[in-house]
């Protein structure tokens, strides 16, 4: 029998509508079949942290009783940080890498968790999701159709750059890469210098053309990226105890079976303790590759980069007022 374009397309969204509803396949067999997340990272397979992420799958997959299977993708694979979030806001079955500026956009309060010097060590970061404060903020984000699995600690950032850099004043017209959103730019402010926005594929090419002369992340990051090929040191700054977050779809999470839930409930918040130590251990190690690999630490008078990182409050009027007091008295 020959079909109409129309009645194809009615028997197919028909099909689409059944398996959904599970009446397309006995009950033992969707009991055996679990949900494939995939999992879209910004680092590359060579990262160390790399293989951190592939574990933390695995412990999903274990706890879900077999309703879960992650699969992790390196260098944005499935597509662009940006336009995944936009994909799982609707539903997508992607777990997205992200660092917690990139819900700016969806709740602005977020991207607190980025401000310069706001965090002084790794352990903020679980005090701060663990708040009431943020508890707020995550209802608000599952209206709008994202859920925030994990947050865990990505690494200390500091600056690799042409010259040595001491105080701020050393920054004095230093092109300094910067990733193009409203807090990575606010970062950019706080280092001094001239802010240069460039994509992360883009940054060794910049740094080894001179249209950048210094670029900020966690050793590791600088090592596994070989950004440190590039320029001779690396100053202390620390200006961001960075926090970096998994992204799911609130509507998939709430049509996933109670057991899936319960695992990526319990293991997400549960890896955040999980995961410190283990970046901590790698700030010591790659430390000592990068020393081994020629570059020049310098320690950094921070007095006048805190002094600019009192002002980020005025850059963003968007947030809740006496928020930014608030989550400095959460994490006291």
């Amino acid at each position: 029998m020959t079909l109409t374009r129309q009645q194809f397309l009615h028997r197919v969204m028909l099909g689409g509508a059944v398996a959904a509803s599970g009446l397309a396949a006995p009950s033992i067999l969707r009991a055996q079949t679990p949900t494939l997340l995939r999992m879209n990272m910004v680092i590359g397979n060579q990262d160390p942290m790399f293989a951190m992420w592939q574990d933390f799958g695995r412990r999903i997959e274990e706890a879900s009783d077999g309703t879960l299977k992650v699969e992790v993708f390196p260098t944005e694979t499935l597509g662009k940080t940006v336009d995944i979030i936009e994909a799982v806001s609707r539903g997508a079955p992607i777990l997205q890498d992200s660092d917690p500026s990139h819900l700016y956009n969806h709740v602005n309060d977020f991207a607190v968790f980025m401000a310069p010097y706001m965090f002084k060590k790794p352990d903020d970061i679980r005090k701060a999701w663990n708040s009431d404060l943020v508890a707020g903020w995550e209802q608000k984000l599952h209206a709008k159709g994202l859920r925030v699995l994990t947050m865990t600690y990505f690494g200390t950032r500091h600056l690799l750059s042409k010259r040595q850099v001491a105080k701020r004043a050393d920054t004095a017209g230093l092109k300094i890469r910067n990733a193009p959103t409203k807090m990575w730019n606010e970062v950019g402010r706080v280092l001094g210098g001239n802010i240069t926005n460039t994509a992360w594929s883009e940054v060794y090419t910049a740094l080894s053309q001179g249209v950048a002369e210094g670029a900020e992340s966690p050793l590791s990051v600088l090592y596994s990226a070989k950004l440190f090929e590039t320029q001779p040191f690396i100053s202390l700054t620390g200006h961001l105890v960075a926090t970096t977050s998994i992204i799911m779809s609130q509507k998939l999470y709430e049509g996933l079976p109670a057991q899936a839930q319960k695992a990526l409930d319990e293991v997400g918040r549960g890896y955040t303790a999980v995961r410190q130590p283990l970046v901590e251990a790698l700030e010591v190690e790659y430390r000592g590759k990068l020393e081994a690999a020629g570059l020049k630490f310098n320690e950094v008078d921070k007095a006048d980069f805190i002094a600019a990182a009192a002002d980020t409050p005025k850059q963003f009027p968007e947030w809740t007022p006496g928020m930014y007091e608030k989550m400095l008295e959460i994490i006291a």
